[in-house]
């Protein structure tokens, strides 16, 4: 015999008699369970219970089943259908529900071929207490829902990440439900849901507006007038009567350009003035999202809101392998950055919650520490988080996939979706698989960083042709090898990473990198003799220029040198060759150590300005050639390549490229 949820047993029916069976409570909390074997189901309207209750928050429990198969739809106060099944013969099941009656009333209806009901109960729940923390619960649609991400990545709802800017001396939960208008969120049993849970001092966000004027749709439509009603009677209402408190918020802004007005127009303006009206009308604290947020998308450029927030590229998500032009549903950028505009607003629109900000939060281990105002402004952005305990650790260690999500998060960079056999030594059940596919993808992490690499470059079928569709196809270079993102990242590592990272950011805004290799850079020692030998093999010359690096193609400005003769010594003085354009005015800088094997991401890091050595200092350099002695400086920077970066210098690096873009 199966088992479904609660109950399975064989119901003998007629040993059940038709009879209200009233429960005393010592409480004094309203508890019936009606015998319902005896209530003939008519054809049309099912089986149906109607019972006044006093006010309060209720369950009701249905149960159902009996020797023949059953076929059950249950409707809670004449809303949507909010369970439905079949069971087997023999079979039995009980499906509770949070009710909160309406006009003093619960009303139940069971249809269905066989809705074979056997027993209604009702029950009181006993008032609540407040609680030791608040919860913020979020009611609303898609826009703020919480997603699978191994289904549907990158896209995200805003309610999905907004706890990470609040502090852990509050609760979020977030209720929101794609597709749900006010009206079928309400007739679903889910604002029933939160009212029955809640406790007084709670707040409960609600955020609709985009599918309640779904006309083709019924089960969500609702006219501007019920709208009203309904969020001021029960969405306002009710959660008062609990002691909490509503904050009432308009309807996401979708990412839709106007070409005449060169801008993005304000959306779901039908039900969003009629929202703001609301608000004015019940003094209820409340956000104005859809303005908030289309004054962000307005004041960004229109390519980087619809590819960093909005819409997928090929291969950049296993959902949309084509990529996607939705401009309603965000990227889980997006997500973040509406959860940060909300977050901002709370402390002029709900100034009581603002102590619960992550922006008050302040960290007890990094006084006078040299990185401290650089993490307190991350931390305030919501771009670095604590360890626990009010503590950052800014000498501890950062992994190697740590900083790479810092760094493509912070400069906007997407990833991608996990590809079976793609993704080195990561799999879909590593946290950071999503940044590595996307960083191999785009080139970002170096081959030096990769053990036993192998690049192979396939073409890709990205999805299958159809009548009306052509196949989407893109070539894409293939990681065999071991990243080891668990790894603590050396100082040269980070180097390469934020060069990479920083340059596809770059070329994403102006079609170019900004920074250019310094293929191949000298050593000390082989920069000497490279320059012995130059001077050597000229012949009737007086002068030749000496590039700093084996490579032309960073196009360094070279020093000219004049060859000394008969023995005689040239001293050059400091030579301070200037990069090319991108870098700046800023001098090619020597990197002393032979361990340095990322070494042409480590002297463009150090020359832009991105990392710093761990010391400075002008070295003394003496040539002696078959024509003479020539003597120069240079600026040397001392590394540490081989050094492991700590988190204060992962948040340094992080805030110079927020800073360099």
């Amino acid at each position: 015999m199966k088992i479904r949820k609660i109950i399975s047993a064989i119901l003998t029916m007629s040993v059940m008699s038709a009879c209200i069976i009233p429960i005393a409570k010592a409480d004094g909390l309203y508890s019936e369970k009606f015998d319902m074997t005896k209530v003939k189901a008519d054809k049309t309207d099912g089986v149906t219970k109607e019972v006044e209750v006093p006010d309060g928050d209720y369950t009701v429990t249905v149960t159902t089943g009996g020797k023949t198969e059953t076929n059950a739809n249950i409707y809670i106060n004449g809303g949507e259908r909010v369970r439905a099944y079949t069971l087997e013969a023999g079979e039995t099941q009980e499906n509770e529900q949070p009710v909160v009656p309406k006009n003093g009333k619960i009303t139940v209806q069971v249809k269905g071929d066989n809705p074979n009901v056997t027993e209604i109960e009702i029950e009181q729940l006993p008032t609540r207490e407040k609680a030791e923390k608040p919860t913020i619960y979020i009611a609303g649609d898609s826009t703020a829902q919480t997603y699978n991400y191994t289904k549907v990545y990158p896209q995200t709802g805003w309610g999905q990440v907004f706890a990470d800017y609040f502090n852990d001396d509050i609760i979020i939960e977030n209720r929101a439900m794609g597709g749900r208008s006010s009206k079928s969120y309400d007739n679903d049993g889910r604002l029933d849901r939160i009212l029955t849970e809640m406790h007084p001092g709670d707040y409960v966000f609600i955020q609709f507006g985009i599918n309640d004027g779904a006309e083709n749709k019924p089960e969500r439509y609702i006219s501007v007038e019920d709208y009203k009603k309904l969020i001021t009677d029960k969405y306002i209402g009710e959660v008062e009567k609990r002691g909490g408190t509503p904050v009432l918020m308009t309807a996401n802004a979708a990412a839709w350009w106007d070409e005449e007005n060169n801008c993005f127009m304000e959306s779901r303006k039908d039900y969003a003035d009629p929202t703001r009206e609301i608000a004015e009308e019940t003094g209820c604290k409340f956000i104005d999202e859809n303005k908030i947020v289309t004054d962000a998308w307005n004041s960004m450029d229109k390519d980087d809101v619809l590819s960093g927030y909005f819409v997928c590229e090929p291969l950049e998500s296993k959902a949309y392998p084509s990529g996607t032009n939705d401009t309603t549903h965000m990227k889980a950028k997006g997500a973040k950055r509406v959860a940060k505009l909300i977050a901002d607003a709370i402390p002029e629109n709900v100034p009581e919650l603002s102590k619960y900000l992550k922006g008050d939060e302040t960290f007890t281990d990094i006084q006078g520490h040299w990185a401290e105002d650089v993490i307190k402004t991350l931390a305030e952005n919501g771009k670095v988080s604590g360890v626990g305990d009010g503590k950052f650790n800014p000498d501890g260690t950062v992994t190697r996939a740590e900083f790479l999500k810092m760094a493509m998060d912070s400069l906007g960079i997407v990833g991608h979706a996990y590809r079976d056999g793609e993704c080195l030594d990561a799999t879909n059940d590593d946290w950071y698989c999503y940044y590595l596919q996307g960083a191999l993808d785009k080139d970002i992490i170096p081959e030096e960083m990769i053990e036993n690499c192998n690049v192979t470059k396939v073409t890709k079928t990205l999805a299958e042709a159809t009548d009306d569709k052509k196949a989407v196809t893109t070539d894409v270079n293939v990681y065999t090898g071991k990243f080891d993102g668990d790894k603590p990242i050396t100082r040269e590592e980070m180097a390469a990473i934020a060069v990479e990272a920083y340059n596809e950011s770059y070329r994403q805004k102006k079609g170019e990198p900004r920074f250019y290799m310094l293929d191949s850079c000298l050593t000390e020692q082989d920069k000497q003799a490279y320059i012995v030998d130059a001077v050597n093999q000229v012949e009737n010359k007086s002068e030749i220029e000496i590039p700093l690096c084996k490579s032309t193609a960073q196009n360094l400005k070279s020093q000219k040198v004049t060859i000394p003769k008969d023995g005689n010594v040239v001293d050059l003085g400091i030579i301070e060759p200037k990069s090319k354009q991108g870098w700046g005015e800023t001098d090619a800088i020597v990197i002393n150590g032979d361990d340095v094997s990322l070494v042409n991401y480590v002297q463009c890091a150090v020359a832009s300005g991105l990392m710093y050595g761990m010391s400075e200092d002008i070295t003394d350099y003496t040539i002696n050639s078959e024509n003479g002695t020539i003597k120069y400086q240079m600026n040397t920077v001392d590394f540490a390549p081989k050094n492991t970066a700590t988190r204060a210098e992962a948040s340094a690096v992080m805030n110079r490229m927020i800073n360099m873009l």
